[in-house]
């Protein structure tokens, strides 16, 4: 471009690039001329051959033809000494925003100049234009152009410009220290700019892209009873930390989808009459990933809500907010950042309630600045069923269909309340449709969270209803039950042959102390690896006190072998490892196997009960073939043949409550109606596969 033309009479040429309102002109014509008497660049001619820029800067203006640079320069000098003598509007939606926000935030004369300036250099071509201009710049440079720009004192606009400062710890602005201009370098929370320049703009519109109120949640305290302890101290801790005023109170709550990790925290809110604001899911316009802008989101609210005492922020779905890699510092976290990272999470005014799924990508020192960490999980059976009963409300399903969905330890909260909305929205009223469809709903939900499940008919999945009377134990099975019930914690080994009722006693027990029951079998402990048995052992244990659930180890033998024979280092370890393990546990551990003389004596002392469960004895092998009868549709002969029947169960010495399991199960196969002579036949075939079983069961009685 020639210099003698550029400067040549001012005048319009049709063209339009600046769309700001007349009270921001004399503004952005003062900020120009600034630029264009630092810069070293030539401006092309339609950046200064704008109407509004012809009139703020006094009209034509004619200049010798053939000017060098630096004559150029002293041509805008003396055109910046005359603007500069006129008063500058400060007006407008734009300031009148900027005024409220300075308010809320604390921001400071310096901060609100430059909000404004950062505010029209986005959205304002002819100033991005003019800034162009300017060289490529590192980051104190930048500074320093900006602050003579906005006539500020340079020592004042370092100290604004910082980590530290108001305006970017509210996450209102982010330097970028890769940008290679000012403009790059500059960068303001996404959508903030149109919202600043938005007349008549109230509060809500100002931040509902960034934090919005939450809406109440329809639980209660009481629909968390199953974690009432944990409930408890987070109500004491938040009450407590706002009626202090500390900062950094962070609870991080996680766990699988649909276990009520919003919920919850919205329902210690609401105990607490606390406000509580949820950070925005917005999608991000700028060139920042979301997780970004919601973080900057997150920093906005709380410098926004600290002046509110009772108030509390949501911040769901976190994962990839704290992930290693890509983090809300916007670079992977070490160093300075990963420190002002911290620091932000030890400082923040408002407490906040952090939700994820998972935490394996979130930085250790991240993790230990939670001042409170819970972990959630699928609520016990007989919370499941509460939870049905809520939300099915009058919808006529069976008791026993409620008993048999809830008996699903993959049924979460939200599954329940999705599946139940669909059945009231479809206004059946016949009973087995209804069942049907909120079945198919839950179905798929489980599926399309990788947790498939097929929910079992009672009457279907086993071939009668459980009874301690079809048990043949060496204990009481009431006094143990009764007994677990007052004191949650136990060490129990049930040891006799198989199908007599050891695992199923197992989940007796469950359901009546109501816990979970986690059941671990030798295929799910052992592992080729050295060291890798133990550290399964070890994590089995771990897995069941975070689940408060009863452990139960399936054909434990493989472990409990009496170490004097071991040949090998891990016979022995595998022994000492699962010892270890037993001392420490404090809830309830069960051992089943089939086996006893092998078993290791110091693992033997270890339990406190070793029930032995034998054989059924012919009051009950009667009793279970007239309900096995019963099971199949088999009539009931005459008394001559049930007397026949009765004396040739007597020969059978061996039965089990798992032989008729077998029997009953075979016939519902082959769609048969078994005669009493047929089953009698099969219980004989049953016991003969049972070579040596009653060697076996004589080394039980020692």
């Amino acid at each position: 471009m020639r210099h003698n033309n550029y400067l040549r009479k001012m005048r319009i040429r049709g063209r339009n690039y600046c769309i700001a309102p007349e009270e921001y002109h004399t503004q952005i014509a003062l900020w120009m001329l600034r630029i264009m008497v630092l810069t070293k660049s030539e401006p092309d001619d339609s950046l200064l051959d704008e109407a509004w820029f012809i009139k703020v800067t006094g009209g034509e203006i004619e200049v010798k033809p053939n000017l060098k640079v630096g004559e150029v320069r002293l041509v805008f000098e003396e055109i910046l000494k005359k603007l500069e003598k006129k008063p500058t509007r400060r007006d407008g939606a734009l300031y009148t925003n900027i005024d409220r926000l300075a308010k809320m935030v604390g921001l400071n004369a310096i901060d609100q100049k430059i909000l404004a300036f950062i505010v029209l250099l986005q959205t304002q071509k002819c100033l991005k234009e003019c800034v162009d201009l300017l060289d490529d710049l590192h980051l104190s440079a930048a500074k320093e152009v900006l602050a003579d720009v906005l006539g500020c004192d340079r020592a004042d606009m370092h100290n604004v410009l910082n980590e530290d400062s108001t305006l970017y710890s509210s996450g209102i602005i982010r330097l970028d220290r890769a940008g290679l201009g000012l403009r790059d370098m500059l960068c303001i929370l996404d959508g903030m700019d149109n919202h600043l320049l938005e007349e008549g703009a109230d509060i809500q519109t100002l931040f509902k892209e960034y934090f919005i109120s939450s809406q109440p949640s329809s639980l209660t305290p009481a629909d968390f009873n199953y974690i009432h302890e944990d409930f408890s101290v987070m109500q004491d801790l938040m009450a407590g930390a706002i009626k202090q005023g500390t900062k950094g109170i962070n609870i991080l709550i996680y766990g699988e989808t649909g276990t009520g990790k919003t919920e919850l925290a919205k329902v210690l809110a609401t105990s607490l009459k606390v406000s509580l604001f949820s950070i925005s899911h917005e999608d991000a316009t700028s060139d920042l990933d979301e997780e970004q802008v919601r973080f900057r989101s997150y920093l906005l609210a709380q410098k926004v809500l600290a002046r509110q005492r009772e108030s509390a922020i949501l911040f769901d779905e976190v994962e990839d907010v704290f992930s290693r890699y890509n983090s809300f510092t916007w670079k992977r976290q070490s160093g300075r950042l990963k420190a002002w990272t911290n620091a932000v999470l030890e400082s923040t005014p408002c407490p906040a309630f952090w939700i994820c799924n998972r935490i394996g990508d979130i930085d250790p020192a991240f993790l230990r600045r939670f001042t409170y960490v819970l972990h959630t999980r699928t609520p016990v059976r007989s919370v499941r069923r509460g939870m049905l009963v809520k939300y099915l409300g009058d919808l006529p399903v069976r008791e026993d269909w409620i008993n048999k969905i809830s008996a699903s330890e993959k049924l979460t909260p939200a599954m329940v309340a999705q599946a139940c909305k669909i059945a009231t929205l479809t206004g059946k009223t016949d009973p087995t449709a209804l069942e049907q469809m909120i079945e198919r709903a839950l179905q798929g939900s489980m599926e399309a969270m990788g947790r498939p499940c097929e929910f079992k008919n009672p009457q279907l999945s086993s071939v009668m209803e459980y009874s301690l009377g079809f048990l043949n134990p060496s204990q009481s099975l009431v006094e143990v039950t009764e007994g677990l019930k007052q004191r949650l914690a136990a060490r129990l080994c049930f040891y006799g042959p198989p199908g007599s009722g050891k695992t199923a006693f197992a989940h007796y027990i469950s359901e009546q102390v109501d816990k979970p029951l986690i059941q671990k079998r030798a295929s799910d402990i052992l592992n080729c690896y050295v060291g890798g048995t133990e550290q399964n052992i070890a994590k089995m244990f771990r897995e069941a006190k975070a689940e408060n659930a009863i452990l139960l180890l399936d054909e434990a033998d493989s472990f409990l072998q009496d170490r004097k024979g071991a040949h090998r280092s891990w016979e022995i370890t595998q022994v000492n490892e699962l010892l270890v393990q037993m001392e420490a546990f404090e809830g309830i551990f069960i051992c089943s196997t089939n086996l006893m003389d092998s078993l290791d004596e110091a693992v033997l002392r270890r339990f406190d009960l070793k029930i032995k469960f034998g054989f059924l004895t012919p009051d009950q092998i009667w009793k279970m073939l007239l309900l096995s009868l019963e099971g199949i549709g088999c009539p009931i002969e005459d008394e001559g043949l049930m007397k026949a029947s009765q004396q040739r169960l007597q020969r059978l010495g061996n039965l089990t409550p798992g032989d008729f399991a077998v029997v009953v199960r075979k016939a519902r196969v082959l769609g048969k109606s078994y005669s009493i002579e047929e089953v009698l036949a099969e219980l004989e075939t049953e016991c003969k596969l049972k070579t040596g079983a009653k060697k076996q069961i004589e080394g039980f009685v020692r």
